[in-house]
């Protein structure tokens, strides 16, 4: 017997609003601090600089490193030169980055791990954490090894940081396990509620006008999920394929590292002349190299015999990453020096080299000066890529400037908790009257 429309827009909303009830926390939860999330982002603190400047050197200043590991008594082979006095180098860093170079430094401490306080987003360990005696605590974390700022977190970054990841990732539930179960669920309740909605929505259309009459909480309930509906399934459906992608991570490989004698550390820097800025212990086919950037070029010196290696930086990027493709058939070198497409900022990592598994498109991306794999992206990690940011995070709307692509997405988010929060009242009011939930 077939169902007739009447009967049909009953159903949708006794189980809209039943669905609707039982996900609107968590929906509100994340409206809200999607509302939040930009204002958020907007109070924490700004970097005074963002790069820090290295001064030219001349060679003829320099020790080298085997004379400069028997002044300190070092004899075991190293894998690298650790920064003279590595505490004051990362206050004055942290100093630099900052902009304060008055206030006393209250705690300097090394991070060897993801934190509360230093999250995975910011990507960058080890580092230095130097925390300030000041009113907002800031604390600034460094790292040492490139000169780098990996994050500054305040009081106000603190709690808005802690507000929007127990709203919007419920971290209030210690078990990931448990905590991404109950999040899919909510999740795929609001795709079904968005739908749901707007079929319902549509069907009343056509039967007349007689659906419109009603309470003022019904009629903006009914305009808001409207307008709203198509947002509230994409935002659910990203949200979703994003926490799904989380238990699908690509494989990770520890950096690789050799260790040298210090003999073999004798380069004698006068030979290279002036103009020095940077210069980093690298291995290239078990060989010790400096990676010395000087006058503007960028060379690879052997650490015992000075020759330059010629193409050295193509060829130290692609033995790393055969490394860390084990081994693939790998396409050619693409030197990436922004962050933008698949390589966005949240890498850190610049400037970086890229190579394609021609096997299976995977894409690596390998930071030659530190030997990290800076990212490694798969086809499932492009879609799921473009899914966030273009559903998730409205990067469509990046031409607008960011300033009204955030408020654009801040106003859908509160009218999404705006009408699940009107959702609610009418259900609680209908179960008051006596009627069917």
């Amino acid at each position: 017997m077939a169902i007739t429309r009447t009967a049909l827009v009953g159903l949708l909303l006794r189980w809209h609003m039943r669905l609707g009830a039982l996900v609107s926390a968590g929906i509100i939860a994340w409206g809200l601090s999607g509302l939040a999330h930009p204002i958020i982002s907007r109070l924490q603190p700004v970097a005074d600089q963002h790069r820090y400047p290295l001064n030219a050197m001349s060679g003829s200043e320099l020790l080298s490193p085997a004379e400069a590991l028997q002044r300190a008594g070092i004899a075991a082979p190293v894998t690298a030169l650790l920064p003279h006095a590595e505490q004051a180098y990362a206050t004055q860093l942290a100093r630099h980055f900052s902009g304060d170079q008055a206030s006393p430094v209250a705690q300097l401490t090394e991070q060897r791990q993801f934190s509360e306080d230093y999250l995975f987003i910011n990507r960058l360990l080890p580092v230095q954490r130097v925390a300030f005696a000041r009113d907002d605590a800031l604390r600034v974390y460094v790292d040492t090894a490139s000169g780098r700022l990996a994050a500054m977190v305040d009081a106000n970054k603190a709690v808005g940081s802690a507000l929007f990841r127990n709203l919007h990732n419920w971290v209030f539930i210690p078990n990931e396990q448990l905590r991404h179960g109950a999040m899919l669920v909510f999740l795929f309740g609001g795709i079904v509620v968005g739908v749901m909605g707007a079929g319902q929505y549509v069907m009343q259309a056509r039967s007349g006008r007689g659906w419109r009459k009603g309470s003022a909480a019904r009629t903006w309930h009914r305009r808001l999920g409207i307008v709203v509906a198509l947002t509230t399934v994409t935002f659910s459906v990203s949200g979703a394929w994003h926490l799904l992608q989380k238990h699908n991570p690509a494989p990770r490989h520890a950096t690789p590292s050799a260790a040298f004698s210090p003999s073999a550390l004798s380069l004698d820097w006068g030979l290279l002349g002036d103009g020095i800025r940077q210069a980093e212990l690298v291995a290239v086919q078990g060989q010790p190299y400096f990676r010395v950037w000087q006058s503007g070029e960028l060379s690879y010196v052997h650490a015992a015999s000075s020759q330059v290696l010629a193409g050295g930086e193509a060829q130290h990027a692609r033995e790393l990453a055969s490394y860390y493709s084990g081994n693939a058939e790998l396409g050619e070198a693409a030197w990436i020096t922004r962050f933008e497409g698949e390589y966005g900022f949240i890498n850190k990592r610049l400037p970086v080299v890229a190579f394609e598994n021609l096997q299976n498109g995977d894409r690596y991306y390998v930071e030659p000066r530190s030997g990290v794999l800076a990212a490694h992206v798969r086809d499932s990690d492009r879609a799921e890529g473009w899914s966030f940011a273009w559903l998730h995070k409205w990067h469509f709307l990046d031409g607008l400037g960011r300033d009204v692509r955030d408020a654009v997405a801040a106003l859908f988010a509160l009218g999404i908790a705006a009408s699940f929060a009107l959702g609610v009242l009418l259900y609680c009011r209908r179960l008051r009257q006596g009627k069917p939930g």
